[in-house]
């Protein structure tokens, strides 16, 4: 075999390997997509719950509690 059929075979061999790991990276990243997501309404309950003891607190003490 000659040296350019290595180095063609090579390339050829290589653009399989990125193009698999392309996908592998890709899969990865939509599996693990939705502990942001879980982790995001974990705190928006939370702020709420501490927006609602805020507002509890304000209502006893008579003064407005203003949202952001």
């Amino acid at each position: 075999m000659s040296i350019v059929g290595i180095v063609c075979l090579s390339a050829i061999i290589g653009a399989f390997v990125v193009f698999g790991a392309v996908l592998a990276w890709g899969e990865h990243q939509t599996r693990h997509i939705t502990h942001p997501i879980r982790k995001e309404r974990e705190r928006q309950a939370a702020s709420g719950e501490g927006f609602a003891a805020l507002k509890d607190a304000a209502a006893k003490a008579s003064e407005p509690v203003h949202a952001a």
